[in-house]
């Protein structure tokens, strides 16, 4: 629903923050993310959207208070396209906010580039400082690149928040050597919690609390309260003290933040999803496609919106291994198809 151009969901929550898959493609099989036994079928390039209607896309949710654009995968450095992609809607004037969400393989060499076509800000996966552990995490032996992309974007001038899916098998040595990271360099590094949205290769198995690594993490460093409201912000972030950085917990499952959420996405093929945990979407794609009027295009997204759910199917029962380890969940959403 939108009251005086502003979308609002069921519940009072205004959608400020857009995320655009810009394809399902990803050169990682990270084991959160992807199922065991492969891909689905992949979604045709000829129906992605295209640079145009994306913008067309990005300008009406301006219109509708839309202010931060993220644009995620698959992984978005794949796109072709991405510069200017990033190029045009930096020219969008509602855009306050532009940021990319990237695995790095392929981010080092591309960081000027992204810079000079006015991307503010990124994500960056790196979820094991221990190469060999992420080469079993990601499938990928790129640990090099992704390590080397993050001091890149440093230096060219991009704040970077570094992203670790907490898996079980981390240590305490672990978490501290990451947090480290951010009292040497300027970063915020944030632990995530493996959530079900990778098919049949869902594990509660692997779920590690994130109270557990927030108790390392206090054990070890000391923390403030961070000078900006989380507000609506999915991570908890403290400053350190002493340190250049932060660092961010983000739990999705054993301590929701869903009564916050500002969140909207659309995948690589134009489907509006108001909730990253639910199946439910919206299509775009043929309304952009046919250059329908812009009322129509408004209506689709505010259907999309009034379908937004107060949480996902843990909001009202957080996640407690013992009681939730069998769980299964092999229809759930995929998240290399919907973005993070």
């Amino acid at each position: 629903m939108a009251q005086d151009n502003i979308l609002v969901d069921p519940f009072g929550r205004r959608v400020s923050n857009l995320r655009i898959s810009l394809t399902d493609l990803c050169n990682f099989r990270c084991v959160y993310c992807m199922p065991p036994e492969g891909l689905p079928s992949v979604v045709p390039a000829s129906s992605y959207l295209t640079r145009q209607e994306i913008v067309r896309f990005v300008r009406i949710m301006g219109g509708l208070g839309v202010t931060h654009v993220r644009l995620t995968g698959g992984e978005p450095l794949l796109r072709k396209d991405i510069l200017d992609i990033i190029r045009a809607l930096k020219s969008v004037e509602t855009v306050k906010d532009l940021s990319i969400t990237t695995n790095g393989s392929r981010l080092g060499p591309m960081v000027r580039d992204l810079k000079e076509a006015g991307l503010d800000r990124m994500n960056i996966s790196l979820d094991s400082l221990d190469p060999k552990r992420f080469e079993e995490i990601t499938l990928s032996d790129t640990y090099a690149e992704v390590l080397g992309s993050v001091f890149e974007a440093l230096q060219a001038g991009f704040p970077v928040k570094l992203n670790m899916v907490v898996l079980r098998g981390i240590t305490s040595k672990d978490i501290v050597e990451y947090v480290r990271m951010a009292c040497e360099y300027p970063l915020d590094v944030r632990f995530l919690e493996f959530m079900p949205l990778c098919g049949t290769g869902w594990r509660p198995d692997l779920v590690w609390p994130i109270g557990k690594v927030r108790a390392v993490v206090m054990e070890n460093f000391d923390l403030a309260e961070d000078d900006v409201p989380r507000l609506d912000k999915p991570a908890q972030t403290f400053k350190i003290r002493g340190g250049k950085g932060k660092v961010g917990f983000i739990a999705s499952l054993t301590e929701n933040f869903c009564d916050q959420c500002s969140r909207i996405r659309i995948s690589a093929d134009g489907k509006i999803q108001p909730c990253l945990f639910s199946d439910t979407q919206v299509s775009v794609k043929n309304l952009l496609r046919d250059n329908a009027p812009d009322e129509d295009i408004v209506r689709a997204i505010q259907l999309a919106v009034g379908l937004k759910p107060r949480g996902n199917w843990f909001r009202d029962k957080p996640f407690r291994f013992e009681e939730d380890k069998d769980l299964a969940f092999a229809a759930n959403p995929m998240i290399h198809s919907i973005g993070g």
